[in-house]
């Protein structure tokens, strides 16, 4: 028996379960945009947050 065939369809298998697992990643990131900020509003709060020097 070949196992060169065995191992290429192991590789098949395990790449199209790592895409799979990076397809569904993406999903369930982009489900909560609400979390999160833009740079404007990080910037903001950075503003709000200083002392007032003047």
């Amino acid at each position: 028996m070949d196992w060169s065939s065995v191992i290429d369809a192991g590789l098949v298998v395990t790449g199209v379960i790592a895409v799979l697992a990076m397809g569904l990643s993406t999903l369930s990131v982009s489900e909560s945009p609400a979390q999160i900020q833009s740079p404007q509003q990080v910037h903001q709060m950075d503003i709000e947050s200083l002392p007032n020097a003047a």
